[in-house]
């Protein structure tokens, strides 16, 4: 910054200051893009995976990448990235509550806590691969990320897909340290250091909410057409709309439990430094 700042002072002729404040900027008529993502590296791409999860990489000991498909097996053996593990949804969904039973899954089909674990859904991203994505981070997965790219874009973008089994080197137990305070099964139990703030995930709220704060945020709301979060001008317009706090312990609930945990992600996205899954 005091280099472009010396610049501007000096007279340079393509160097201009922006006077207004953030709310300033995202509230130009002229639509500036403003890049407010907080951890944009928890949304990957298949350029990305192609590289990093690649058999070049994983040839001379490179790539610390875990590629979990979430897809059914059906599907799976259809057609999967080459170096994918199969490890269903339903595998997460049965052990959400209990995550030392995901641990017994974890370690044998090879997935490495230290390594990152990118989620393949097929959709890019949908509320099973958030369900995914929290209850990896619960139990102490080292880096979450979701692949974004859809199935029928993968042979496009240089992934390649087989239908033979990944090769890998399963261990005989899961390391991960689970992480406290990212689901929660009592919403009174839950203390955060800023005032409590319920976000309602589904298409409507629950019949039964917590007492205190309640805010009604459709997960859906905060995702784009392409099935990927909005650009984040727009979600940080929804969620200022809805009276979502910056600094408030958010604590996500829905009848469904993947829904609440779209919009952890996506508020983990925006960088919001506490928020929870309520599990109902």
């Amino acid at each position: 910054m005091p280099f472009f700042a010396l610049k501007f002072m000096a007279k340079y002729p393509h160097v201009k200051l922006y006077k207004e404040s953030e709310l300033g900027w995202l509230s130009d008529e002229r639509g500036l893009p403003y890049w407010t993502y907080d951890a944009p590296l928890l949304m990957r791409d298949a350029k990305w995976l192609q590289f990093w999860a690649g058999a070049m990489i994983r040839t001379v000991g490179g790539g610390e990448v875990s590629v979990i498909d979430i897809r059914p097996a059906s599907a799976f053996n259809q057609g999967h990235i080459a170096s994918a593990v199969n490890v269903p949804v339903d595998t997460f969904k049965t052990a959400f509550r209990n995550p030392a039973t995901l641990a017994d899954v974890l370690g044998p089909a090879g997935v490495d806590s230290l390594h990152e674990a990118v989620l393949v859904s097929g959709a890019g991203f949908t509320k099973d691969a958030a369900l995914a994505f929290v209850a990896l981070e619960k139990l102490g997965q080292k880096k979450v990320s979701i692949l974004m790219d859809a199935t029928d874009g993968w042979s496009a973008r240089g992934l390649k897909v087989t239908t033979e089994t990944t090769s890998v080197s399963g261990k005989p137990s899961y390391s991960g340290e689970p992480r406290p305070g990212i689901v929660a099964a009592d919403w009174k139990a839950s203390r955060g250091a800023y005032p409590k703030v319920f976000i309602a995930s589904g298409a409507s709220v629950p019949a039964h909410v917590p007492d205190g704060t309640v805010i009604h945020v459709p997960y859906t709301d905060l995702i784009g057409a392409d099935g990927t979060p909005k650009p984040a001008k727009d979600i940080w317009k929804i969620l200022s709309k809805a009276g979502v706090l910056r600094y408030a312990e958010l604590v996500c609930f829905s009848d469904d439990p993947a829904e609440a945990a779209a919009t952890y992600v996506v508020l983990k996205l925006m960088g919001f430094p506490d928020i929870k899954v309520l599990v109902m």
